[in-house]
């Protein structure tokens, strides 16, 4: 049953197919912020919009190809992609059925359930739905080489997707602050998917533990650790705004993720190493770039003045930050979730290192999730592509692979799931940065398609 939000994307997709096929990435990207939203449900689960505007992607794609045209790109890195591809499908339907029996995490149950009951593993609709989001993704994928998109359009809907997820976290907050219930119609528009557990309303404190348009405050700080870590890198290398990072920091510190804490303290002075101001020369000297020295003693400023004001000002908000990062240990959950990725890695050798197969068991972090499901050989492919394609990166694309690099820290954290679009829609950005550096000119006597009028004509070189 088609949704609300579905009609929206569905008549925005359609439209871009046929008259602004530059925008369908962009429309894409700002479809993946809408984690938490069906487009349409069958029962009691849900497809997200992200996978309707990529299905208009693909048949573009088709269309494209279909009259001849040609784009001068090519997949970067493609076969270690299709060869994850290929491991991560097949042992959907084929290891779940060699080691069928094995008492596993199931994915319908939950973590915190799958601790006193774990049920035999099966072949199930999880195993294929898994291997399809997987193949949906990598179609995806080599669909966008065969578009020929508007950078310019692409980076504002970036910046459009992090807008919308902010603005929600904070209008959230503000209702919570006010304890002025969060208008149902709104919520209920934008997190309808019936297939995802809604995050229990109790949890919220202070202004904070708000999921804006995603399913809980985990993946609401995955995304703004993305963009936060990304506005950081571009800000230290002089290209972005510092207006950026501290409105992503602002977002971070209202959900209070405790994986995204975490990341952002790892990665922060990992940067600021990077981009230290002191550069030494081959003759044992040193050098000092003011300029730069200045951009990172104002980011230090700005991450800890306001928040030991904070801490000091609001003891509410200093209880809450610190139940969910430095006393998250002495929870029930944290023990719930050790205990599901402990048991991911004892199946490891239970499987012969192969894995059970993707979507058969489902741990806390994305790390034990895929050893579990895919075994060793599975990650270490996964992991080659990834850092060939980050590595493969422009220098002025280098802030797109630091905040690809801290969403899979975060991920390796707390968020288990490889499929979600969170992950592949930066993905999907950094193959299309990527192959634009071998964009070129149409061959002779390839036809593009006139989108308005459907009709043919020939470019010449």
């Amino acid at each position: 049953m088609p949704t609300i939000i579905g009609l929206i994307f569905f008549c925005c997709g359609a439209y871009c197919f046929l008259f602004k096929e530059d925008s369908l990435l962009g429309l894409l990207i700002i479809a993946s912020s809408f984690e938490a939203s069906s487009a349409i449900n069958f029962g009691e689960r849900g497809i997200q919009p992200y996978y309707i505007i990529a299905g208009f992607i693909i048949v573009r794609a088709v269309v494209n190809w279909s009259f001849g045209v040609r784009r001068n790109k090519s997949m970067p890195h493609g076969r270690w992609l299709l060869l994850f591809g290929f491991v991560g499908v097949a042992s959907a339907f084929i290891l779940p059925i060699v080691f069928s029996g094995i008492p596993v995490y199931d994915p319908k149950i939950g973590i915190d359930g799958g601790l006193l009951l774990r049920p035999p593993l099966k072949f199930g609709l999880n195993n294929i739905g898994q291997a399809g989001f997987l193949a949906w993704h990598i179609v995806t994928a080599y669909a966008v080489l065969m578009i020929d998109f508007s950078a310019k359009k692409t980076r504002r809907a970036y910046i459009c997707a992090f807008s919308i997820i902010m603005l929600f976290v904070l209008a959230q907050s503000l209702f919570q602050v006010a304890n002025v219930p969060f208008p149902d119609s709104v919520d209920s528009l934008v997190r309808n998917n019936p297939g995802y557990a809604i995050a229990d309303e109790t949890m919220l404190a202070s202004g904070t533990r708000n999921s804006g348009t995603c399913t809980e405050p985990s993946i609401a700080g995955g995304f703004l650790v993305l963009y936060c870590v990304g506005f950081l890198a571009e800000y230290l290398a002089g290209k972005g705004k510092v207006s950026k990072v501290i409105v992503a920091l602002m977002a971070c510190g209202l959900v209070a993720s405790s994986g995204s804490m975490l990341t952002l303290c790892l990665i922060v002075p990992v940067l600021m190493v990077c981009y230290s101001p002191i550069r030494f020369t081959w003759h044992f000297t040193w050098r000092v770039n003011f300029r730069q020295m200045k951009r990172i003693v104002w980011i230090l400023v700005l991450i800890s003045v306001p928040l030991v004001l904070v801490l000091l000002a609001v003891p509410d908000y200093r209880q809450t930050l610190t139940t969910h990062t430095v006393s998250k240990a002495d929870q029930g959950s944290f023990i719930n979730r050790t205990a599901a990725d402990m048991y991911a890695l004892q199946l490891l050798p239970d499987t012969h290192w192969i894995g059970l197969g993707l979507g058969s068991n489902r741990a806390s972090s994305m790390l034990a999730t895929l050893l579990s499901n895919v075994g060793i050989v599975g990650v270490l492919i996964f992991g080659t592509y990834v850092f060939r394609l980050l590595t493969g990166l422009k220098e002025k694309d280098t802030w797109l692979g630091w905040a690809i690099f801290a969403l899979l820290l975060n991920m390796c954290l707390g968020i288990a799931d490889v499929t979600m679009p969170l992950l592949w829609m930066p993905i999907l950005l950094a193959i299309e940065l990527s192959s634009q550096a071998k964009d070129g000119p149409f061959r002779e006597g390839h036809a593009t398609v006139n989108q308005a009028a459907g009709q043919t004509h020939l470019v010449p070189e």
